[in-house]
């Protein structure tokens, strides 16, 4: 296949998600005994554990309602939904309207909360679901736990962290990427002003607290006022984190007809793949010191799956808005490591994680970090991108 033929690109991803990825997590993942979602799926399908994670819970949730509310309304990918949708309102949430992280197959709490991501993928996958099937219960539950969310992270002491905050003042990169990938999801499903101001603010925050010109790169923790930390946890620069980060700014940028949003977002990208891109092996590291020193994370020079289906989309979205050759040439890179490496021809779907050198590590389907999201979600946004070049060809702006 000639991947810089975007017809054939486009019917390749379609292939992809809707006969290869989806299919597999349809047949094996749906608990109709208990509800929601059974996410400890080995190499065949098979189960190896039956707790369930929470922001797994909200990820399949928002695959299905996705899936029905932008490829075509089918009943089963909405029944699918609502299998996640009345598992998470019946039993992800604590009596401080927290969300637990880990919870047994029928319901029953076991990892109290941490963070905010499990919220963040409940809110997600609930506003999905309520679009798809009209359920206030689900919308009105997703809104509050946003707003729950805004105002826990304006005093970390009511999150609670295993960090004493005051000794280590920091900021750190995923909160507001996620920040702004869960406003700007509410933001299809409900009317609100709020939405675009903390998009605002945390899009400053990534473009020009944590992305720093001086060493080319976007950190993923700083300090309190964004001063450059010199340990390893501040020298820390997660590629795919940044590559993510790269296309939700993009969009902003398109949203707004924003150009200077674009043109930090790029430079980012560009940073960002020659930081990450293993030149011995080829693929993205997991993780890098930017000043070249020994990372802390002892995973740092595998190849996990997710960062590579966030270049995938982030760099056709670059080329496309902006017609820069660089970012095609980059694409048929990452799409020919990324499809010899990853999928699994036997069993179907991915695996997740490599050696450096591009052997498999782990067969397994599904964990407690790998589930149906990040995979899904990049081959239906590039499908769906695709679509779009496609219907006007050779048009720039096709948003």
């Amino acid at each position: 296949m000639d991947v810089k033929n975007f017809s054939q690109l486009e019917s390749f991803y379609r292939s992809q998600l809707l006969d290869n990825v989806v299919p597999f997590w349809l047949r094996y993942s749906l608990d109709k005994e208990f509800g929601g979602y059974l996410i400890l799926l080995d190499q065949d399908g098979s189960i190896y554990g039956t707790d369930k994670y929470m922001w797994s819970q909200g990820r399949e949730t928002w695959l299905f309602a996705k899936l029905y509310n932008t490829v075509e309304k089918r009943e089963e990918w909405l029944q699918a939904a609502k299998i996640g949708a009345d598992f998470i309102k019946k039993y992800a949430f604590d009596w401080n309207e927290r969300v637990y992280f880990r919870v047994s197959r029928e319901g029953k709490p076991i990892y109290k909360p941490w963070s905010i991501f499990s919220e963040v993928f409940v809110i997600i996958g609930l506003a999905q679901f309520a679009k798809a099937s009209g359920d206030e219960e689900a919308l009105n539950l997703s809104l509050q736990t946003f707003w729950n969310v805004i105002s826990w992270l304006k005093n970390p002491k009511i999150l609670g962290t295993h960090i004493y905050v005051d000794n280590c003042p920091i900021k750190t990169h995923a909160l507001p990427m996620i920040m702004i990938a869960t406003a700007q999801e509410l933001r299809e499903v409900a009317k609100d002003e709020r939405f675009d101001e903390i998009i605002n603010q945390n899009l400053n925050e990534i473009l020009y607290v944590h992305a720093k010109d001086k060493l080319e790169a976007l950190l993923e923790t700083v300090g309190k006022n964004g001063e450059i930390i010199d340990s390893p946890e501040g020298r820390c620069v997660n590629p795919g984190h940044a590559i993510e980060s790269v296309w939700f700014c993009l969009r902003e940028a398109i949203k707004k007809d924003d150009k200077k949003i674009t043109e930090r977002a790029l430079r980012i990208l560009d940073w960002s793949l020659k930081q990450g891109w293993d030149k011995k092996y080829g693929g993205i590291l997991y993780f890098v010191d930017v000043k070249g020193k020994p990372p802390e994370q002892l995973e740092w020079d595998m190849k996990l799956w997710w960062p590579h289906t966030e270049a995938l989309y982030a760099l056709l979205l670059a080329y496309q808005v902006s017609g820069e050759k660089k970012y095609l040439n980059w694409y048929e890179r990452v799409h020919t490591y990324t499809f010899k490496h990853f999928p699994d021809p036997t069993f179907g779907e991915w695996f997740g994680y490599l050696h450096r050198e591009g052997t498999v590590s782990l067969k397994f389907k599904g964990s407690m970090w790998k589930g149906p999201f990040h995979l899904p979600r990049a081959l239906l946004n590039c499908m769906q991108l695709l679509e779009k070049v496609n219907e006007k060809p050779g048009e720039r702006k096709v948003f």
